[in-house]
């Protein structure tokens, strides 16, 4: 009978153990990272098959959050233009105030009406040229420009002044009732951007420098708009020609343009009318303008609450998935520590062992 004996060299054998040790080092240092950090060291690997789910979970995170954020940015928009029109409401309030009480003939205040109404439209100029990020909020598409146009300053588009434009129409104010509705009817056109004799005196082009209300080819322009929300839009973008803010700068330029008190009874009383009157639109449409801005912002609110839910969610079932049991971790760590410190003992005995110590 011959027996078959297998040799096993301690090369091999600490070749083996060395192995074990490379292993026993690389198990224990993810173990140590998922004790460290609460997660799975290979996400992929330990969740196999459900790692599909974590991806789909990790892109509807990601694409919470791109709207959370951009909600934030469109909510602090929004106030500005709220504050805006507030404050062009404001300056349009004080020149009606005082307007109204010298309706029918000067009486308290007309004096400084032309002042009046020419610091008010600097202020309702300057509130409708406000920028949020470089943006002008009221421009439109086109919110690299300013909206509006400063009383004296020069158009980029016509090249003339708002101030020479209502000057060439008014001259030297209405003498009777029928010129003084002759002139404001022409500053109707104007202001609708409808005058067919001269038409680099529309109100859209030397008073206003933003995107028109008709494109090039006849058409609506493209309102702002902004997603809060997957299948959610949002149109927010109000312009500086709305009826509103034209009326607003119509009223008060025909006072700046004119001196009330020089004119006669019957001019005074036509004129003062259709501006109370222009002016009230104007102050009513901004009231509107400040609802409308109200109710997005309320869009924007419940939107970003409704994703902040959805964002908690999501983490959870993210966290679930991902997160490691810290008791379970610790004592797979603790058992590794134990493995390993037993293979440097038993590679310390072997690397020990010689022949020459039983030949000795």
């Amino acid at each position: 009978m011959v027996l078959g004996i297998r040799s096993f060299s301690t090369f091999q054998m600490n070749l083996f153990n060395r192995q074990s040790v490379q292993r026993a080092t690389s198990d224990l240092q993810r173990a140590g990272q998922e004790v460290s950090t609460g997660l799975k060291a290979n996400i992929y690997e330990s969740l196999g098959p459900s790692a599909a789910s974590v991806t789909k979970l990790r892109g509807r995170e990601d694409a919470t959050q791109t709207f959370i954020t951009s909600n934030g940015l469109l909510a602090n928009k929004l106030s500005t233009m709220l504050a805006s029109v507030d404050n062009a409401r404001e300056e349009v309030q004080s020149v009606l105030e005082t307007a109204v009480l010298n309706a029918s003939r000067p009486i308290n205040g007309a004096e400084v009406l032309q002042m009046q109404a020419r610091a008010a439209l600097e202020g309702v100029v300057a509130a409708m040229n406000v920028t949020f990020n470089g943006d002008s909020v009221f421009a439109g598409i086109d919110s690299k420009k300013p909206a509006l146009t400063r009383w004296t300053d020069t158009s980029a588009v016509t090249g003339r002044t708002p101030e020479g434009v209502l000057r060439e129409i008014v001259g030297t104010g209405p003498t009777d009732a029928a010129s003084a509705t002759q002139i404001a009817d022409k500053i109707d056109q104007i202001f609708l951007s409808q005058d067919s004799t001269d038409p680099s005196r529309n109100f859209e082009g030397t008073f206003y420098q933003g995107s028109p209300n008709i494109d090039a080819d006849g058409q609506p322009t493209k309102q702002i708009r902004a997603w809060v929300n997957t299948g959610q839009e949002v149109v927010y973008g109000n312009r500086a020609n709305e009826e509103a803010f034209r009326a607003a700068y119509q009223g008060l330029a025909m006072l700046a343009s004119t001196d009330v008190r020089e004119l006669d009874e019957a001019a005074y009383s036509t004129w003062m009318g259709r501006i109370v009157d222009t002016l009230g639109v104007a102050q009513k449409g901004m009231l509107d303008a400040s609802a409308r801005i109200g109710f997005n912002q309320q869009i924007v609110e419940k939107a970003q609450i409704q994703l902040t839910d959805i964002s908690l969610v999501q983490r959870t079932q993210i966290s679930n998935y991902e997160s490691v049991d810290p008791y379970e971790a610790i004592t797979r760590m603790n058992n590794l520590e134990t493995q390993l410190q037993a293979s440097y003992q038993v590679t310390s005995r072997l690397s020990s062992l010689s022949i020459l110590n039983f030949l000795r």
